[in-house]
């Protein structure tokens, strides 16, 4: 058994995204994402699918040149390989699954 916090120990970066493997399991990984207010995460791609979680904040989220604002609580999930890239419009942070599996 593994236990972790989103919110324990959180920390921000002045240029990029701070990015914190929170669990780790044979199928899955947990990473927490803190984006200072204005950071950018380029656009790139995963080699698994992925579940995106806002827990705090404002994120654009965006997917093959369309934008959509998550606020706190909300959920998005990509296929592997899906071109996608964050910016924060808020101070925010971010809970990404990454399923290995795939």
């Amino acid at each position: 058994m593994q236990t972790a916090s989103i919110f324990q120990n959180v920390t921000y970066q002045d240029k990029k995204p701070k990015m914190d493997l929170l669990l780790e399991t044979n199928g899955s990984k947990e990473y927490r994402l803190a984006f200072a207010k204005g950071q950018y995460l380029k656009e790139h791609k995963t080699a698994a699918s992925i579940i995106v979680e806002i827990v705090e904040g404002n994120i654009d989220f965006g997917v093959n040149g369309s934008k959509i604002s998550l606020t706190k609580g909300m959920l998005v999930t990509l296929e592997s390989n899906v071109p996608h890239d964050l910016f924060a419009i808020t101070q925010s942070i971010v809970r990404l699954s990454i399923h290995k599996k795939d």
